[in-house]
């Protein structure tokens, strides 16, 4: 079977629960690295996981495996990841990190609801050798404390990285990027189940469609990398969020990176029980996807006379946009400028 390399961009250590969650503190910061084992379904006695986690804002994660390596740090509105492998010891499948923050906000200036606008910028560089990859990003908003979000899905419930359920959360803005060692995108990200003949080679892809509440099916990626060096990635992301005046919420962001070993072959025929040969990589050497100055808020545009209050004290780069009528006042404004300016003529 094969696992959705993107899911496991933010889902890579085993129920990671951080003392911090049952002091609900308004606002927070979290980084973690660890490796995985390619049992990460059952216990391994050859297996020790290397974990690395720190609250602190600014503070770096890391960790230094055999041919592998993965680290995270967060700022409140700023996250990044970073993950790079050459090889991979038998018993580990793969290796990431995880950044992520939340800030209670609060809105006012206004009544009832109204729409805020959200900018992101993604950017990174990767280099996509023998190794696949993935790498997430979310940025959403709660109601309930960060915490106490829950998710049904298989991958945030068995090897979590996050200490939050992202996916639970009303998603704003999101972007997944796949790195495979294959120049034929879909032999790792595919919407087919399985080859239509497992022995003619093939590792089969789970169809995102079958998730539903399962939790054993994921979105496609919205970017996919093949084999190459210094490849650059620069996203913009836009979204928007319905929000209530004097309503507090929390916003979210998370990213999260990972390389995955040859172990993921392992999953060759698991699901139907038929042998298979692993396609030949087109990419050799390490997989590399630096993301260590990544995803950035880097403006919320709120509604004109709205203003954001964060319990974190970050300004977040808030600015206001008029509303509709006040365009409609200055466009007729304009008009009649340009009517006056017609008849001096």
């Amino acid at each position: 079977m094969h696992v959705r390399l993107t899911a496991l961009a933010a889902a890579l250590m085993v129920s990671v629960t951080p003392a911090w969650a049952t002091g609900l503190p308004a606002y927070e910061t979290y980084s973690a690295a660890a490796d995985f084992g390619t049992n990460f379904f059952s216990s391994d006695p050859t297996y020790t996981q290397l974990l690395d986690t720190t609250t602190t804002p600014g503070t770096t994660a890391q960790i230094n495996g055999p041919g592998y390596t993965a680290s995270a740090s967060t700022n409140m509105g700023s996250n990044h990841a970073y993950a790079s492998a050459s090889t991979m010891p038998a018993n580990v499948l793969g290796a990431g990190s995880f950044s992520g923050w939340y800030d209670q906000v609060t809105i006012t200036g206004g009544s009832g609801t109204g729409t805020a606008n959200f900018t992101v910028q993604l950017s990174g560089t990767a280099d996509v050798g023998a190794m696949a990859g993935g790498l997430s990003y979310t940025l959403g908003a709660s109601s309930v404390h960060p915490s106490l979000l829950t998710s049904n899905t298989l991958t945030f419930n068995a090897i979590n990285t996050t200490p939050w359920a992202l996916d639970a959360a009303t998603p704003i803005a999101s972007y997944l990027i796949g790195a495979s060692p294959y120049n034929d995108t879909s032999i790792l990200f595919s919407s087919t189940p399985y080859p239509t003949d497992p022995t003619s080679g093939g590792i089969p892809a789970l169809d995102p469609s079958l998730g539903g509440g399962t939790g054993m099916g994921f979105p496609a990626p919205d970017l996919v990398l093949t084999p190459g060096s210094g490849q650059s990635v620069n996203i913009t992301l836009h979204g928007t969020l319905n929000f209530t005046y004097g309503e507090a919420f929390y916003l979210i962001g998370g990213l999260g990176a990972s390389v995955v070993g040859d172990g993921l072959q392992s999953f060759c025929s698991f699901p139907i029980g038929d042998t298979c040969t692993p396609p030949v990589k087109d990419g050799t050497g390490a997989t590399t996807l630096d993301f260590s100055n990544s995803a950035n808020l880097v403006n919320i545009a709120l509604p004109e006379g709205a203003t954001a209050s964060f319990a974190s004290g970050n300004a977040n780069n808030v600015t206001t946009v008029p509303e509709p009528s006040a365009w409609l006042m200055l466009l007729a404004g304009l008009g009649l400028v340009g009517w006056r300016a017609r008849r001096r003529a």
